[in-house]
């Protein structure tokens, strides 16, 4: 895995990304999974708390010379075999389902909408130095083209959502050097930190850059209502302040 793009929530401007960087012929991420890591992220957990919880089965069991007249049932292996075998679990997965398309291609990854901490960070176990581009885009402008692409149906969870990952996103890029956090309308207004970290991170030109941009696809904004800029306002406005949106 060559490159992560993830963004903090759907309409965020990920599919242009995903667009700028597949400009090059060498290059190819994959659109969205559905946020599969999530369900990985999720196992992980579960097999932690059974080897953690039933613990105690397991070392009766082997201290006992594997005496099968002990209570057995939840039996699950110690920590690190459980950390080993997601991980590998993880990589294969991707290994396997990025293959197709390989050949001719020194740069694949994918892009998401769906990730936060949890995900990000079984990402990193996995993935030690892959690049991750985290994209962050003004809310209230998220929210109207959520609402125009139908996906806007209670603004309360999604100020939520942005405040969580935006904030979290704000940290991560400060502590992981292959980490690096980008606005949308820098992307689009063609700031040159914004163009040079694309630039750099896709072997592209500013033109091959310039040239996807130019090309609007499928942008369908509304207006929301007062009440749900204020709701994102009060939710997520000491971050937008931090982005430099307030």
């Amino acid at each position: 895995m060559d490159l992560l793009i993830s963004a903090a929530t759907h309409r965020s401007g990920s599919t242009l990304v995903q667009r700028i960087f597949n400009r090059r012929k060498e290059t190819l991420i994959w659109g969205e999974q559905y946020g599969i890591l999530t369900q990985f992220q999720r196992m992980h957990q579960l097999l932690k708390e059974y080897s953690t919880n039933h613990r105690q089965q397991r070392e009766n069991y082997f201290r006992d010379g594997e005496n099968p007249n002990h209570w057995i049932a939840c039996m699950v292996p110690e920590l690190d075999y459980v950390d080993h075998a997601v991980e590998e679990s993880v990589k294969t997965l991707f290994a396997t389902l990025y293959a197709q398309h390989k050949e001719g291609h020194d740069i694949i990854g994918f892009k998401e909408v769906r990730y936060g901490k949890e995900e990000l960070t079984l990402f990193r176990i996995c993935y030690p130095e892959t690049p991750i581009l985290l994209l962050v885009r003004n809310p209230l402008d998220v929210w109207k083209s959520m609402l125009g692409a139908g996906l806007g149906n209670n603004v309360v969870p999604f100020a939520k959502k942005w405040q969580t990952n935006a904030s979290y996103y704000l940290d991560l890029a400060k502590q992981d050097p292959a980490v690096y956090l980008v606005r949308y309308e820098d992307i689009v207004l063609k700031q040159p930190d914004a163009t040079l970290t694309i630039a750099k991170l896709g072997k592209l030109s500013e033109e091959e850059i310039d040239s996807v941009i130019a090309k609007k696809i499928w942008s369908t904004p509304r207006t929301p209502t007062t009440a749900d800029e204020h709701a994102i306002i009060q939710t997520c406005g000491s971050t937008m302040k931090a982005y430099g949106y307030m």
